[in-house]
């Protein structure tokens, strides 16, 4: 069996990161809200701009989980699937 512990990682969070991501959801959908940053644009350093991670990878950041991972792992996981048939 294949080991994947960055998938197991991001399942032990779920419930957490489901509930963080309808916040997210409710902040910018429902009420216009957007997560933004401050730059280093020496003409406007004051201005604000939005922040172009996706919600997912904020979560996954947040909860020190590896996307990158999550993916070589599913793979591996699919492969090895494909070699028992």
């Amino acid at each position: 069996m294949i080991e994947m512990p960055e998938c197991e990682r991001l399942k032990a969070v779920q419930e957490q990161s489901q509930i963080i991501g309808e916040f997210l959801e409710w902040l910018g959908d429902e009420k216009g809200y957007f997560i933004c940053t401050y730059g280093d644009n020496a003409e406007f350093p004051q201005l604000p701009f939005l922040i172009s991670d996706s919600r997912e990878r904020l979560l996954a950041e947040f909860f020190g989980i590896d996307l990158d991972k999550v993916e070589k792992e599913k793979r591996a996981l699919l492969e090895e699937l494909r070699k028992s048939d």
